[in-house]
């Protein structure tokens, strides 16, 4: 439940967007990078709706044990914009997701944004996270500064403004469930294996949806 308060500041927040794409939707939505971490498992099973199974007249279904999700999984970390993803990073095991290890990533963002579009960050990086306490943090905020990106506001409790959850990691989710990985390096590739046979222009028509 939004408090008064979170309400105005989302109500804001818009205002102060649309004044910034004003007619230059196409531009605006070019500028945006977006980050956001989700899990990677080494199972994770069907749902019950994603393994019904056709039956005849009067046959029962096929009887099904429940599965447990795997235990083994890795956090991955993905850098996206409207051409596709930038940068995918997996923290390693044994390992802690803190301020100083998210400010080298936002360093190596800023380096994949150089290396695989030409002239973005001369034409300005509008770059949108959530509010994570690691991304709030002195160090992690320093780090950002430090990337020449400009921060796009975003309002607690904004899923509608996190365009990963609706859209990136939902459909790589629903591709791996139900496959079984061997290792981490399986699952990585699988990950990126997703991620490139995805259709250009899927990217850009989430970016503007959002």
């Amino acid at each position: 439940m939004l408090t008064p308060f979170d309400k105005q500041r989302r109500l804001q927040t818009s205002k102060d967007f649309l004044e910034l794409v004003g007619d230059n939707i196409d531009e605006i939505c070019d500028q945006i990078v977006t980050v956001d971490e989700t899990w990677i498992r080494q199972y994770d099973p069907e749902s019950k709706q994603e393994s019904m199974q056709w039956t005849k007249k009067g046959e029962r279904p096929p009887k099904k044990f429940k599965v447990q999700k795997s235990a083994l999984k890795l956090i991955a970390t993905i850098f996206w914009d409207s051409e596709g993803v930038l940068l995918i990073d997996y923290l390693p095991k044994g390992t802690t997701m803190n301020d100083q290890y998210y400010a080298n990533l936002l360093a190596q963002a800023r380096e994949a944004v150089v290396q695989k579009r030409r002239g973005k960050l001369s034409r300005g990086v509008l770059f949108l996270q959530d509010n994570a306490s690691v991304h709030t943090a002195r160090v992690s905020r320093q780090a950002l500064k430090d990337t020449d990106f400009s921060e796009i506001d975003h309002p607690p409790y904004s899923p509608d403004l996190a365009p990963s959850d609706y859209f990136l990691f939902s459909n790589l989710k629903k591709e791996l469930r139900g496959c079984r990985f061997v290792d981490d390096n399986q699952m990585k590739m699988a990950v990126e294996s997703h991620f490139e046979g995805i259709f250009f222009g899927r990217f850009e028509g989430v970016i503007h949806q959002m």
